[in-house]
C-alpha cells in the first residue's frame, strides 16, 4: 500500500520486473519507519511527521524515553485524521439539503421511514463526534504541553451522495484500523481509555456508511489494524498541496469478497495519471507478465476511490482460459503510468517498455489483498 509494499523495477523490461516481491508484501514496517518521509508536503502531516522523526532518531523529547514516539506524536496523527474526517462531512453538509438527501437514493434504502428521514441528521451527528473529537484530542495535546496540527486545505473525490457515502465507507474504515494501530505506542494509561472511547465510535460511523453503502457491516471476526506508514499515505490523498495530483502513489487493496469476475480497489494515487493493474501470486514466482489478470479504466492526475477491476478480461495483451476466479486467492494490485498517454494499458503489448509501474526508491508500488469467492 505504501512505497514499503514495493518490488523491483530494472529498465529491462518485463522479465526483470521480479526482484524481492515475497519479501516486500510480507513486511511491514512499523510505526516509524518513514514518518518524516510520509509527512513532508503539507502542513498538518509534516508536523506529525517530523515529531516521529525526532522521535526516532533520539533527538525529540518523548516523555517516556528519548527512542520512542511520544503520546503527543500519537495524538497529532489522530487529530490529523479526525480534522479530515470532520472536513469531509462539512464538505458534504454544505452541499447537500436535508430534501436532496432524504430524496436520494441511498436513504431510499431503507423501507421505514424513520429511518429514510434520519440519514442527513446521522450525517450531522457523525460531523459533530468528528468535531468533538477534535476538540478533545486539541486540548489534551495541549494540556500535554504540545501544539495540535491545524487542519489542512482538503479536496474530495465525489460527485453524488451515492460516492459520498462510499468514500465515507472507507474514511471510516481507514480511521478504525488507524487507532487500533496506534493505541498500543500510547505510554500515558490516562491517555488510554479516552482513545477506546473514540475507537469505538469510528466503529459505530464505520457501520453505519457499510450499510448505507449496501456492504456487510460486519464480515470479519477480527479488524485490521494499520501503521502510520499504512495510514498517511491514504490521508494525504485528500490534502491539496501546491501540486493538484498526490506527491507518492499509492493504492490501498484490502481483504473482499468476490463473485470471481471482478475486484475493487478501495483507492489508488496517480500522480501522472494512469491505470491499476491486478496480479495474481504467480508474480510472487516470476511471472510477471502471465501474473496480470485485470485491469482499471485510465484515469487522470489524483486519486480514484472504488475502482471495479474486472478480471481475466479487456487486459490488452491478455489472453486468458478462465473468467474468474475460481477459489480464494491472494491478489496484487499495482499502478502504472500511461507513459505515451494514449489512455490505453500497453505494458504486456510492448513488453513492458510503456506505462510501467509506479515505484518508490526505485520500487514498484503495490497492495495485496485476501479475495474469498462466494
Amino acid at each position: 500500500m505504501t512505497d514499503d509494499d514495493t518490488i523491483r523495477e530494472d529498465s529491462d523490461g518485463v522479465l526483470d520486473f521480479v526482484g524481492q516481491v515475497s519479501d516486500q508484501l510480507r513486511s511491514r514496517r512499523g510505526f516509524m519507519g518513514d514518518a518524516a518521509k510520509v509527512g513532508v508536503g503539507t502542513a498538518a502531516l509534516g508536523a506529525v511527521g517530523s515529531g516521529v522523526a525526532a522521535a526516532n532518531d533520539g533527538s525529540g523529547d518523548s516523555g517516556s524515553g528519548g527512542d520512542d514516539v511520544s503520546d503527543v506524536d500519537v495524538l497529532n496523527y489522530a487529530l490529523t485524521l479526525e480534522h479530515l474526517e470532520a472536513a469531509y462531512y462539512n464538505d458534504f453538509l454544505d452541499n447537500y439539503s436535508e430534501s436532496e438527501v432524504e430524496r436520494s437514493e441511498v436513504a431510499n434504502y431503507f423501507d421505514r421511514e424513520t429511518l429514510q428521514y434520519s440519514v442527513y441528521q446521522q450525517i450531522q451527528d457523525v460531523r459533530d463526534h468528528e468535531e468533538a473529537h477534535v476538540d478533545a484530542l486539541s486540548k489534551t495535546i495541549n494540556d500535554l504541553g504540545g501544539t495540535p496540527v491545524e487542519p489542512a486545505n482538503y479536496e474530495f473525490p465525489y460527485s453524488s451522495i451515492t460516492e459520498f457515502v462510499a468514500v465515507a465507507d472507507r474514511l471510516e474504515a481507514v480511521g478504525v484500523s488507524a487507532y487500533a494501530g496506534a493505541a498500543p505506542l500510547i505510554s500515558n494509561p490516562d491517555i488510554i481509555p479516552p482513545a477506546l472511547s473514540i475507537h469505538s465510535v469510528e466503529a459505530n460511523h464505520q457501520t453505519y456508511f457499510q450499510l448505507l453503502n449496501l456492504q456487510r457491516p460486519a464480515p470479519n471476526a477480527f479488524n485490521p489494524a494499520r501503521t502510520m506508514d499504512e495510514v498517511l499515505p491514504i490521508a494525504k490523498q485528500f490534502i491539496v498541496s501546491e501540486e493538484d495530483a498526490p506527491e507518492m502513489a499509492s493504492a490501498t487493496f484490502d481483504d473482499q469478497s468476490s463473485d470471481g469476475s471482478s475486484v475493487t480497489v478501495a483507492s489508488a494515487a496517480l500522480p501522472d495519471g494512469g491505470f491499476v493493474a491486478i496480479h495474481d501470486s504467480s508474480l510472487l514466482d516470476g511471472n510477471v507478465a502471465g501474473s496480470v489478470i485485470g485491469v482499471s479504466d485510465a484515469y487522470d492526475a489524483g486519486t480514484a476511490m472504488d475502482i471495479e477491476i474486472p478480471l481475466y478480461a479487456e487486459v490488452p495483451g491478455g489472453d486468458y482460459d478462465q473468467s474468474s476466479l475460481q477459489g480464494d486467492q491472494t491478489l496484487i494490485a499495482m499502478p502504472h503510468k500511461d507513459t505515451n498517454g494514449n489512455g490505453t494499458y500497453d505494458f504486456l503489448t510492448s513488453g513492458g517498455e510503456a506505462d510501467g509501474a509506479y515505484t518508490q526508491d526505485g520500487e514498484a508500488v503495490v497492495d495485496d489483498a485476501s479475495i474469498t469467492v462466494e
